[in-house]
């Protein structure tokens, strides 16, 4: 056992070794850095995402639908950042445990579990939008309909694209397999254009009509709307991220093709790779500041500094006004 845990700290200590001397290894340098943030934003998520759950729950807030829905979109958050740890830090994990099916397993599908579970993240925030544009314009079951539809769409869509990508690469000679070209094609429209599309409508439909709204609102109902505007916001940026990501992607399965003896070809590679791990990680950043975002948005000192425009639409900051009939002796 102290073999082993000896054994572990070496492998750690050679992986930030290339820290010491960034200029040596550029490539090797980029994915200690990657370790070291990946291991950060994990650790930061878990703390932070824990935090929104407790806000959520001890305020109250857990009464208005859009939080219900955004408590699973904090569980999944954490899911991917640990999926991104996992993908970094498995070299490490393995010389920790032992060998196993399971293990090999996870090695070979992390990047695709990792992308599958940042997709759900962008249809919730699809879905989270929905639910606003469903509260201002319909109620009841209609709505509650609607809102599930939409949760269970956003959390079966990019489940079933990984399933079929797996059962793909486990049976080569399966109807299910297509080349990476095609499935880039699936991920990009099921990942980035879809979620794109519902932000862009209904989220310029419900900044317009709190815009143009004079209708006073709940303060949680209200955190809502700011919490929304913010949250569409970051998943624009993460998609045009991931957009890119998967571009590098597929450029690097593509030289991954074509013969290793060129030199052209190596240092292609390389430069793809460390662009891709750049990316990955300005991503996985990107990602770590929802909640923090979303707890900014929640604390009361932050309230008056946060939207003061949409502030106006408090429900408390109205009087009821009583009309008293005057007699008026003509």
């Amino acid at each position: 056992m102290a073999g082993n845990e000896t054994d572990l700290f070496k492998l750690i200590g050679f992986s930030l070794e290339p820290l010491k001397e960034p200029e040596v290894d550029l490539h090797q340098t980029i994915k200690a850095i990657c370790l070291v943030s990946s291991i950060f934003f994990l650790v930061a998520s878990f703390i932070f995402n824990l935090a929104v759950i407790l806000n959520i729950c001890i305020t109250g807030k857990a009464r208005v639908a859009y939080f219900r829905l955004f408590l699973l979109y904090s569980f999944l958050h954490f899911c991917f950042q640990l999926t991104v740890g996992y993908i970094d830090t498995k070299e490490i994990l393995r010389a920790a445990v032992e060998p196993s099916k399971v293990l090999d397993w996870l090695d070979r599908y992390s990047p695709l579990i990792s992308r599958s579970v940042l997709g759900i993240l962008f249809l919730l925030v699809s879905a989270l939008t929905i639910e606003r544009f469903l509260y201002s314009t319909i109620t009841g079951a209609v709505n509650t309909c609607f809102q599930l539809i939409s949760t269970l769409l956003a959390l079966s869509c990019p489940t079933l694209l990984a399933a079929f990508q797996i059962l793909s690469a486990q049976r080569p000679t399966s109807k299910f397999y297509l080349d990476n070209e095609v499935w880039f094609g699936l991920e990009v429209g099921t990942f980035i254009i879809l979620p794109l599309f519902i932000l862009t409508i209904f989220g310029t439909i419900n900044y317009c009509k709190i815009s143009i709204s004079s209708r006073p609102m709940p303060s949680s109902e209200l955190v809502g709307v700011k919490t929304n505007i913010g949250l569409v916001v970051i998943t624009n940026i993460s998609i045009f991220i991931f957009l890119i990501q998967e571009c590098l992607m597929l450029w690097l399965s593509q030289l991954n093709s074509k013969s290793a003896l060129d030199m052209n070809v190596k240092n292609m590679h390389e430069l793809v790779s460390v662009s891709l791990l750049c990316v990955r990680m300005g991503l996985n950043l990107i990602q770590f500041l929802v909640p923090l975002v979303v707890l900014h948005i929640s604390s009361s000192c932050c309230y008056k500094c946060c939207c003061p425009a949409i502030n106006q639409l408090e429900e408390t900051r109205y009087k009821p006004v009583s009309r008293v009939a005057e007699n008026i002796n003509l």
